[in-house]
């Protein structure tokens, strides 16, 4: 018999835990206890203790009040109920029940919730899947959940120790998402909705939970203007919104309001993206373009649970840096394009100059018997130099650190929930190099008060600091800066150190100063940000299936920005020093300071009610209340009496002191009614009439109703022959409205309704009166006497399929959004009235799209143990019509005109390039009006005379008179698409995301030097080293660009849309791929740890892209067209995951 097992012991002294594991690993049995009653850290006197189990177990809990009991394999290790140090009473009819839960391949489920049914007993299973419980007299079933397994109802009767087999759930329909205002069951679910869990997004080596939801949501879509570290996420839903605001969707975390930015991803347990009208009704104005709802992680009963993970990471650009960094070469090519263009050098090098460079064409770095720096016979210095600056101002390996703690634990009366992360990232400059801080603290604390009322107190602590070197950009604007006359043959500093601003022979100023200033770290800005957020939420059980909430909020967020600029030194000739005084560098201190609060009360009930075991009802009610303030205030004071101390009052100088406030106000009641037939014909109402303070009195209030209908067509009775591979099947279809009130792209958006005096000075407009400016008033344009609600009518048809026990399943939703009432230019009205037309509710928007998501998840044994892979597609698209608009009646082209499909581009079509003068002149076709600084030559693009008129121009630019030009493209990306990969086995994981669009047309900005190269400037500092290859001459007949001519880009031909350089963006990019490693759980248990993984993660690792040049991002190029912003990185990362 298993009781009659011999045990021995080792040592003299060892904690309880030690002893328990030492019994299991020689008898082979089990030692089952609750962990939050039993101190298995107590040390207890082993010496001279061994013999049979019962005999040691007796002698080795004497003194400590705890008592054994032997039941077949297990051993049940318990306390008398007066020494029990939580708070889970049972009366003395009470009893505890103890178990195990494991999935069907015998492997234990870590985490899996045991409740008592009807009671408030709950607890939660260790690291072997063992729990127990303490349960009333009257309690009869528990019930066993876990995420992706089918959640189980047991009857206790007379058993004392249940042993229980989850099956999973391939598809999660029995698992909960969160919707506005409550939870539903995947399964009943008829609205657009998709969810992320915390597990689809760990491990990524980036700091911002946009970056790791890009591609992770069908139709979600994602943006950053550049890669500077803390870079605004740009958020949008199904394409095209409106024309004059910015059409985002409604973020909220724990039901409140706030940036997406402003979140510890780690925090987070489920993300859920509500896309139709059915989904988001229930929250009226603020969600007239979709909401995204961020669920926090809950608070777990039980002793702490502690869980740390560390990762360390590196960063790189993703584009191609490897530029000219020959002086002759460079200064050839330049001189080339400055002559051609405006017969003038851009060097002003003399041909002695040349010869220098010439013989040091091949010095990778300077030779003393060829320096880069001579003192010329004027007595300044002359620069012969092969420079890399690229490599000079930006490190190509940029360091990252990231922690996340997070503790929880307590009783079922109260539990609590503590977590921290904190990031420390160096950015891209190589000196005074930016960095950037985010620091977050989460506190959540629950009490069950008593058997009807549950309290639950949160706040939520976000800080940022981020310092660049530079001038008052917060965006890394300062690359543009430094993209300026950083030439090869020139150097930043002198033989002496000193720095180079100005230099002999030449006006221009290398990179306009600005390494200069990252070299002395005279300059710079400091942004500083901090949110905090407290919450009270109480939910009070009056009756049977009646619950009433409680929510109330107060969100504080403050943003401090300093900008401090001071003079620096440089110099032209040995021992004569120079400062920089004016312009950028002017000696001044800016602080701006913005305050925003904002405070939410909801209050709601929710009845639940099940009649005759086949109709279930759920309605929810309530009340929502919003108001937010806003203030800004900004000083500034020129000549500072420090050049180190940051304070407005040792200014000497001009000053400057401005501000601004507003506030707003929204009251909701809103209502959703959902009916199911036996889970099989599904209903739901949603309605929310709302009230802004954003109009005016009688346009305040708008009424916005949503209808859903859903079909399980799978459960039908003629469908049970298909139950052996169709194992779910749902028809659903959706339409409703909803209300805008952003007016964000209104001169007030906040008051729309009243038209404000302007208050300025003179100085601005260049008026000069008695030898001063003067102060002025100025209306603003009229306003419209009914401004009101953007309305928002969406209608969704979609079809969830299940085969094969759910192994397979596919998702496809289409709709049809239409923005009517848009705020629109009303008609135009005579300029000698002197004012804008006003805007009115005129413009009507039409988006139409799909969603598409296939997915195989499976898993099979491998040398005894699970292997479980998956893979899954998904594919977006949407396209966007103005299908009502009374401004621009004549349709000119180039606006926005009734009929016009969104992002539409219009260009000129190119046959090629002239080989010969000859063939230009002999082909008689006038392209001034496209080339207005010189004749047609060889070299030069060949215009198509598409209207046949002989010359080359737009007509009148209108649609119906459009001359040469056609439709050339389109600058909205379509064909959204990710694949994700993953499997794992015996502690190995791994996982592939690849996220890309299929098509997105954009044709390359005028100052664009990365692609145009001299063709933009001729100053470019980063010429591409396959740039000159590119350029047609004579012996390059067949090349990419035309004959070089400087600015062509931005005054010449280049400047005009046309289909031989429209780039088309699409790209597949390799997201994330991650490799873990997690250690047995027989070696962490000796260690006292849970669990340990080990990963390697990398971002951004590999890009196709069909873009003609590789130093440029496609995925950056989408929303900036410049190609002088901070780069996009590719990232690479080390981490570990404990849990204690």
């Amino acid at each position: 018999m298993e009781a009659q097992k011999s045990i021995t012991f080792k040592s003299n002294r060892i904690t309880l835990k030690k002893a328990f594991n030492t019994i299991e690993k020689q008898t082979g049995m089990s030692v089952d206890y609750d962990g939050r009653i039993i101190d298995v850290n107590r040390t207890v006197e082993t010496k001279g203790i061994s013999g049979a189990i019962g005999d040691v177990l007796t002698q080795l809990l004497r003194g400590t009040g705890y008592t054994h009991n032997i039941n077949g394999s297990h051993i049940f290790v318990t306390a008398p109920q007066s020494s029990l140090k939580v708070s889970n009473p049972v009366s003395h009819q009470g009893r505890k029940i103890s178990g195990i839960v494991k999935d069907t391949y015998g492997e234990p489920i870590i985490g899996a919730t045991i409740t008592g049914i009807g009671t408030t007993a709950r607890a939660v299973t260790d690291t072997d899947g063992r729990y127990t419980i303490n349960l009333p007299q009257q309690a009869k079933t528990i019930e066993i959940s876990f995420i992706g397994f089918t959640t189980q109802t047991i009857t206790v009767g007379n058993q004392n120790n249940i042993a229980t087999t989850m099956e999973e759930d391939t598809h999660g329909l029995n698992e909960v998402v969160v919707v506005g205002y409550g939870t539903q069951k995947k399964a009943n679910l008829i609205g657009a909705v998709s969810t992320v869990t915390a597990n689809d997004l760990k491990d990524r080596p980036v700091n911002s939970l946009g970056q790791m939801l890009q591609g992770q949501v069908p139709n979600l879509n994602i943006t950053y203007a550049s890669g500077t570290p803390g870079e605004t996420t740009k958020l949008n839903i199904r394409g095209a919104t409106s024309i004059v605001n910015s059409g985002t969707p409604l973020v909220l975390i724990d039901g409140v309001e706030s940036s997406i930015d402003r979140i510890n991803p780690n925090d987070v347990e489920t993300i859920s993206v509500l896309k139709d009208a059915a989904s988001a009704a229930i929250y009226g104005a603020r969600a007239g373009f979709g909401v995204i709802l961020i669920t926090t992680k809950a608070n777990k009963d039980g002793k702490a649970h502690i869980t740390y993970n560390g990762r360390f990471s590196w960063s790189a650009p993703t584009i191609n840096t490897d530029f000219v960094t020959t002086g002759y070469d460079a200064i050839t090519l330049v001189d080339n394009f400055q002559q051609a263009m405006y017969s003038t050098s851009y060097s002003n090098y003399t041909q002695s100059a040349y010869d220098a460079l010439y013989e040091r064409r091949n010095d990778k770095s300077e030779n003393s018997d060829r320096p880069w720096v001579v003192v010329g016979n004027d007595g300044k210095y002359h620069y012969y130099a092969n420079f890399d600056w690229y490599n000079y101002l930006f490190d190509y390996s940029q360091p990252t650190w990231n922690h996340n703690l997070n503790i929880s634990g307590g009783t079922d009366k109260f539990n609590y929930l503590v977590s921290g992360n904190m990031v420390d990232k160096d950015g891209i400059y190589a000196m005074n190099t930016d960095k950037y801080h985010t620091r977050t603290i989460t506190g959540k604390f629950s009490s069950q008060v008593n058997n009807w009322l549950k309290l639950t107190a949160s706040v939520k602590l976000y800080k940022s600091k981020y310092h660049q070197p530079g001038y008052d950009y917060e965006d890394g604007g300062n690359i543009g800066n430094l993209s300026f006359h950083a030439m090869p043959w020139l150097m930043p500093y002198n033989p002496d150190g000193t720095n180079v601003y100005t230099y002999a022979g030449n006006g221009n100023k290398p990179t306009d100063g600005f390494s200069a200033m990252l070299r002395t770290g005279n300059g710079g800005t400091t942004v500083k940000r901090i949110q905090t957020i407290y919450s009270l939420n109480a939910v009070a059980h009056v009756i049977d299936g009646l619950d009433i909430y409680g929510n109330a909020s107060y969100k504080l967020y403050e943003k401090d920005k300093t900008f401090r600029m001071a003079n620096f030194d440089y110099s032209e000739q040995p021992d004569i020093i120079q400062k920089a005084t004016s312009g950028f560098f002017a000696n001044r201190l800016k602080e701006i300071h913005t305050e925003e609060e904002v405070w939410v009360y909801d209050l709601y009930a929710n009845y639940k009610k099940t009649f005759n075991q086949a109709h279930n009802l759920n309605i929810i009610a309530g009340i929502n209340f919003e108001k937010e303030r806003y203030k800004n205030t900004e000083a500034s004071i020129y000549n500072l009496l420090s050049a180190t101390l940051n304070d407005l009052a040792l200014g000497t100088g001009d000053k400057g002191v401005k501000g601004g406030q507003h506030e707003y106000a929204l009251m909701g009641y809103f209502g959703r009614i959902s009916y199911d037939y036996m889970g099989k014909y599904l209903a739901e109402v949603n309605m929310r009439y709302d009230g802004t303070s954003r109009f005016q009195q009688g346009d305040r209030w708008g009424y916005f109703p949503s209808l859903a209908l859903g079909w399980r067509f799978s459960e039908e009775n003629f469908m049970k022959d298909t139950k052996k591979w169709l194992s779910n099947a749902k028809l659903r279809a959706s339409l409703g409205s909803l209300g805008n009130q952003v007016t964000d792209g209104y001169s007030n958006p906040y008051y729309p309704f009243i038209r404000r005096v302007k208050i300025g000075s003179t100085y601005s407009a260049n008026y000069i009166f008695n030898n001063t400016t003067a102060a002025y008033t100025q209306l603003d344009a009229p306003v419209s006497s009914s401004l009101t609600w953007e309305k928002i009518i969406t209608g969704n048809i979609g079809l969830d399929l299940g085969f094969f026990d759910n192994k397979l399943t596919t998702s496809l939703d289409i709709y049809q959004r239409e923005t009517k009432d848009m705020l629109a230019t009303s008609l135009t009205l005579p300029d000698v009235y002197g004012f804008a037309s006003p805007l009115e509710n005129n413009g009507q928007l039409r988006t139409k799209g799909y969603e598409l998501t296939v997915s195989w998840n499976d898993r099979f044994i491998l040398n005894n143990k699970p292997f479980n892979y998956g893979i899954s597609l998904s594919l977006a698209d949407s396209k966007s019509k103005l299908i009502k608009y009374k401004g621009n009646e004549t349709k000119l082209l180039g606006s926005m005109y009734e009929g016009m499909e969104w992002g539409e581009i219009w260009g000129y079509q190119i046959e090629g390039i002239y080989k010969t003068t000859e063939e230009a002149t002999a082909r008689g076709v006038d392209q001034t009006f496209i080339n207005t600084r010189f004749t047609n030559q060889a070299g030069d693009l060949i215009f198509s005379d598409l209207d046949g008129s002989k010359k080359i121009d737009k007509g009148a630019g209108t649609l119906e008179d459009h001359g040469d030009l056609v439709k050339i493209g389109n600058s909205q990306p379509r064909y959204h698409y990710s694949v994700n990969l993953s499997a794992s086995w015996n502690g190995i994981d791994f996982s592939a995301f690849f996220q890309g669009i299929g098509k997105q047309d954009i044709y390359p900005g005028g100052n664009n030097t990365m692609f145009w190269g001299p063709f933009a400037r001729p100053y470019a500092s980063f010429i591409p080293k396959d740039f000159a290859d590119k350029v047609w001459s004579p012996d390059r007949q067949d090349s990419y660009f035309p004959r070089a001519a400087a600015d062509l880009a931005r005054f010449g031909p280049l400047q005009f849309a046309n289909d031989r350089y429209l780039q088309n963006l699409a790209y597949c990019r390799l997201k994330n791929l991650t490799v873990g490693y997690t250690l047995p759980h027989l070696l962490t248990k000796k260690i006292g740890l849970e669990t340990v993984r080990f990963y390697f993660s990398g971002e951004n690792l590999l890009t196709l892209t069909s873009l003609d040049c590789k130093y440029l991002d496609p995925e950056q190029m989408t929303t900036d067209n410049t190609g002088r912003v901070y780069p996009f990185s590719k990232s690479f990362s080390f981490g570990i995951d404990v849990t204690f």
